[in-house]
C-alpha cells in the first residue's frame, strides 16, 4: 500500500467508528434525555436548512466550477412542479428533460 492509501483507510476507519458511535449515542441517550418541544423543533429546522443549503450548492456549483445557466433553471422548473404537487417521478423526468434541452441548445 502506498503511503496515502494508508491515510484514506485511516481516514476511512475514523469517519465509520465515528458514525457508529454518534448512532449508539442517539440509541443510548434517547431515553436518558428529554428535549423540550421548542429545541425538538429547532433541531428539526436545523437539519431541513442544512440540507437545503446542500441542495443549492450543488445545484449552482460543480466541484469548483459554476454548473451553468441549464441547471439552475431545471431545478427551478422541478421545484416548481414539486410546489403543484405533482409526482416524483414526474418531477426528475422533467428537470432531466429541461436541463438536456437546454444543453442540447447551448446553454451551459
Amino acid at each position: 500500500m502506498k503511503y496515502d492509501t494508508v491515510y484514506i483507510v485511516a481516514g476511512i476507519a475514523i469517519l465509520s467508528i465515528g458514525t457508529y458511535l454518534i448512532r449508539y449515542s442517539g440509541i443510548y441517550l434517547a431515553n436518558r434525555i428529554a428535549f423540550k418541544e421548542h429545541h425538538r423543533q429547532m433541531l428539526s429546522d436545523s437539519a431541513c436548512v442544512l440540507l437545503f443549503t446542500l441542495a443549492i450548492f450543488n445545484t449552482i456549483f460543480t466541484e469548483n466550477e459554476f454548473s451553468g445557466i441549464s441547471k439552475i433553471i431545471g431545478v427551478s422548473v422541478a421545484i416548481l412542479f414539486a410546489w403543484k404537487r405533482y409526482s416524483l417521478i414526474v418531477v426528475i423526468l422533467v428537470a432531466i428533460v429541461v436541463t438536456a434541452t437546454l444543453r442540447y441548445l447551448g446553454f451551459s
